[in-house]
């Protein structure tokens, strides 16, 4: 297990058809991408990577890649990325996508300049290689609100700052064992009200490496001036590791996630984990991913108001879908 790169780019099901790399990419502001259906691509639905933005670091403010919407669209069988909001700098909103089947970590921000970056209430099933997210290149300001990840998180290189998950549902697994680990260089990142399900046997399941609790924040390097591997060396010096195998210990430790609970599979109404082969393309159409009524993410939520107004029992439920909700629609109407 461990493929890298190329995980599913020879099988009969893509053929000779993955020669595309980007389904859609854009740049600039103001763009909104929405309800599209993709599939057997490199990468689905992209910002541009386009390095720093133009005129850095007194930017240009007509030519910041600002204000861009990704909602709706159904993204599968995709050899990288589900969605890249890579090289953004603020409001970018990726809200209420499906990804099934990305090769390489679904959800990308590499790098956000100063952000915010919104993901909320989008479902993540098998990425097997790296997981439900890829944040890093020292991005900042990356709000994680209401998603359903099929896939654990954890980090890559270059720790990001400035990092929120409220209302999340993490399901771990894929060829690592840890199902919710994060990097940060602040302190005023932090993580609550989720529900996650760990994998049996894993050496540790939970990770809040940031710097010493007594400093706010350390930034010890400067990209551009140092190699990639370099930066990283230095920034995981900055930072105490610290990594648990029980939610308990992790929460008493660090102080993050004191009102999270433990999820299983038999939440959803409709969803087994994803099998041992990572090569393997499972159909969105087989699953249903509503919560069961009663079951531990219903009402174990906290308000986020403009997010979840329309809850409806005592609280907002964990998760993409709230019970007693329409199911979004994805892809082409």
């Amino acid at each position: 297990m461990g493929f890298t790169g190329r995980t599913w780019q020879n099988l009969p099901e893509f053929g000779a058809k993955l020669v595309s790399e980007y389904a859609v990419k854009v740049y600039g502001q103001g763009h909104v991408v929405a309800f599209n259906r993709v599939t057997q691509f490199h990468d689905g639905i992209d910002i541009a990577t386009y390095g720093n933005p133009d005129g850095a670091p007194n930017v240009i403010p007509d030519r910041l890649p600002v204000s861009i919407d990704f909602y709706n669209n159904d993204i599968s069988n995709v050899e990288d990325n589900c969605i890249e909001s890579d090289g953004g700098a603020h409001n970018i909103r990726i809200l209420r996508n499906r990804c099934f089947n990305h090769g390489h970590r679904a959800l990308s921000v590499q790098p956000m300049f100063g952000g915010p970056v919104y993901f909320i209430r989008n479902i993540v099933y098998h990425a097997p290689e790296g997981g439900a997210v890829k944040f890093t290149a020292s991005s900042a300001g990356i709000v994680v609100y209401h998603n359903t990840f099929l896939a654990p998180i954890k980090p890559m290189l270059l720790a990001v700052s400035n990092v929120h998950y409220r209302n999340n549902l993490v399901l771990g697994k894929s060829e690592t064992l840890e199902t919710f680990a994060v990097e940060s260089n602040t302190n005023y990142s932090d993580s609550d009200y989720n529900g996650f399900r760990v994998n049996e046997g894993a050496e540790f399941s939970f990770e809040w490496s940031t710097p010493p609790f007594s400093m706010r924040a350390n930034f010890p390097g400067e990209i551009g001036k140092l190699a990639m591997q370099q930066q990283n060396q230095l920034e995981a010096k900055s930072r105490e590791q610290r990594r648990f195998k029980t939610l308990k210990e992790y929460s008493e430790a660090t102080g993050q996630d004191r009102h999270s609970v433990m999820v299983d599979y038999d939440v959803f109404q409709k969803v087994t984990p994803p099998g041992p082969d990572p090569r393997t393309l499972y159909k969105p159409a087989d699953f249903d991913f509503q919560l069961r009524p009663g079951s531990a993410p219903v009402d174990a939520g906290i308000r986020l108001s403009g997010v979840n107004d329309d809850f409806t029992g005592r609280a907002p439920d964990l998760g993409a879908l709230e019970v007693g909700r329409p199911v979004p629609h994805y892809g082409p109407r």
